[in-house]
């Protein structure tokens, strides 16, 4: 008799592990893209304004749908930026879960979600759900610390390397 009821077993599954993505990568992936969305965060609100202007032009570059969470409203007003909608960033992970969530502008869901300024803490939480429960797209994060659970993600980098690395992805989405 077969014994249908088998636990999980870590060693015989495969793992579904963040790839630390090249800015001409990440670009790439951000320019295959046929709806794409940029989640930012409030950790907008509390680094240089700078990466909050880099994340702007990434999104204007490439006609990126942004969806403010967590107060990263002000932030993104300070770089006269009004994001396409604002709601926390667990009320836009359940909708992304839904493959047949109308998306902000009623034309689908996405298949591209990019995330920068998330506190990690939510992020890696958000990043695992959608993992697990949204086959259906790929995630990105633009933040300077590795999350596993994105599908591609930033390696870990010193502030200034941060810089250097979102200014390519910015001259990469140019680049024909």
């Amino acid at each position: 008799m077969v014994d249908t009821m088998t636990a999980w077993n870590p060693a015989l599954s495969s793992t579904n592990q963040a790839k630390v993505w090249p800015s001409k990568m990440a670009a790439l992936s951000i320019k295959k893209s046929k709806r794409p969305l940029f989640i930012m965060g409030s950790l907008l609100n509390e680094i240089p304004q700078e990466i909050t202007e880099k994340s702007v032009q990434i999104a204007k570059n490439k006609d990126i749908p942004v969806v403010a969470t967590g107060g990263s409203s002000l932030a993104l007003s300070k770089s006269n930026f009004k994001p396409d909608d604002t709601m926390g960033v667990i009320e836009i992970i359940n909708h992304l879960k839904n493959p047949q969530w109308k998306g902000l502008d009623g034309k689908g869901n996405y298949d591209l979600v990019c995330f920068i300024g998330v506190p990690y803490y939510i992020g890696s939480q958000g990043l695992a759900t959608l993992k697990n429960f949204a086959p259906h797209l790929k995630t990105m994060t633009l933040c300077r610390f590795m999350h596993p659970n994105a599908d591609m993600s930033c390696p870990n980098l010193n502030y200034e390397d941060w810089q250097v690395w979102l200014s390519e992805v910015e001259e990469n989405l140019d680049e024909e």
